[in-house]
């Protein structure tokens, strides 16, 4: 039976890689069919040069708004060409694994060296991190095991086998990117289509298979693409996965880390345990309240994170997201308001410890996350 179960789930596997590569070329392809109706039969062939009976039926060359169109349609048609081929790269080659463990390894005995240097972490009960049973590994913050890849990735959002595969920290802000463009292509294409259409019914008396056929093509696409722009967008600004928004409600375990100052339980606060991980090093476990999004900075914060600092990474497809940069010691992400507080209210984390030195890091990797130099290209940092 589990042999059974693994055969299934390896093939599985297969089918979602190979729709992973098919999806995207037949949006190729279907890109192409659009060009060539707009570009040669709209523009080309209707208002710039229009054949002999289209005159007869005293429709005159409109060369001007030919080429107007032609214009703007290239104009939308080169930055969802950027941003596609942008995101199909960085899925296809740094999807933002975790590294495998050693087969061997337990929860119980394997090293917490990782997460040891931050000053907060998701963990169980017990104080110790996410385990996956499957990658014999810890979990960093966010991170999901998919099983389309059967690996953990980190801040996984979905599988999108349209987008060629996960979308995850590492692809995020190019996906929203190609979201935008797409939508306003789609939206071009349809509105465009419509009109001249409308307009050859009613003057030809034709209906051309191959204007209908991107015209149907142009409201279905316009449509996924507005409602996953949407939709994703939304949640980016409130700082959450799609898997996340699933699982939205319950209650997150949180390491803090300990401080001369940290209250006993005996004040009346909420620690759930405290670890001891060195002679000076130790945490306290506490809880968030159901529906508290702990990495919830702000409707501009959150959107930074993912798309970046300054207007121009926004539209651009260039640099990674911000929040792919995992040396801070305050978290493996920027944590919310929420966490922050408790931070206060517990007198936890490095800031807390009445170390200067802990200070200027906590301060340095703050100001880390907002320099654009962070935000280079590298694969994510590893698990020790």
């Amino acid at each position: 039976m589990a042999m059974s179960d693994k055969r299934k789930e390896a093939l599985d596997q297969r089918i979602n890689q190979i729709a992973a590569v098919l999806l995207p070329l037949l949006e190729i392809s279907g890109t192409g069919y659009a060009t060539y109706v707009v570009v040669y039969l709209l523009c080309v062939r209707y208002l710039i040069n229009p054949a002999q009976d289209i005159q007869s039926a005293g429709i005159e060359p409109r060369q001007g708004t030919g080429i107007a169109l032609l214009i703007v349609y290239f104009l939308l048609l080169l930055p969802v060409g950027l941003t596609f081929m942008r995101l199909l790269q960085v899925v296809w080659t740094n999807p933002g694994v975790v590294p495998l463990g050693d087969p061997l390894s337990e929860k119980k005995t394997a090293p917490t060296k990782h997460f040891d240097r931050l000053d907060a972490y998701i963990c169980d009960y017990e104080g110790l991190p996410q385990w996956c049973d499957a990658c014999h590994s810890w979990k960093p913050d966010r991170a999901h095991h998919s099983s389309q890849l059967g690996r953990c990735i980190r801040r996984m959002d979905h599988f999108c086998p349209y987008a060629g595969g996960i979308i995850s920290e590492t692809s995020h802000k190019f996906f929203v990117q190609f979201l935008f463009y797409a939508t306003a292509y789609t939206g071009y294409v349809l509105v465009l289509m419509a009109i001249f259409l409308a307009e050859r019914i009613d003057k030809l008396d034709s209906k051309p298979a191959t204007w209908i056929v991107a015209l149907a093509l142009a409201a279905l696409f316009f449509l996924f693409t507005f409602g996953m722009f949407a939709t994703t967008f939304y949640h980016l600004s409130q700082n959450y996965t799609t898997i996340e928004v699933l699982q939205r409600g319950g209650i997150h375990n949180i390491a803090l880390l300990s401080s001369n100052q940290t209250p006993h339980p005996a004040t009346g606060l909420d620690i759930i345990a405290r670890i001891q991980r060195s002679p000076s090093r130790s945490y306290i476990v506490v809880q968030t309240k159901p529906f508290e999004n702990p990495w919830d900075m702000g409707v501009i914060a959150n959107i930074k994170s993912i798309m970046g600092n300054s207007a121009l990474e926004w539209f651009m497809p260039l640099r990674m997201s911000p929040c792919t940069y995992h040396r801070r010691v305050v978290g493996e992400y920027e944590w919310g308001r929420v966490v922050n507080r408790m931070m206060d209210e517990y007198a936890a984390g490095s800031f807390h410890d009445g170390s200067r030195r802990r200070r200027r890091r906590r301060r340095s990797s703050r100001a880390s996350t907002s320099d654009p130099l962070h935000s280079s290209e590298s694969t994510p940092s590893r698990l020790k």
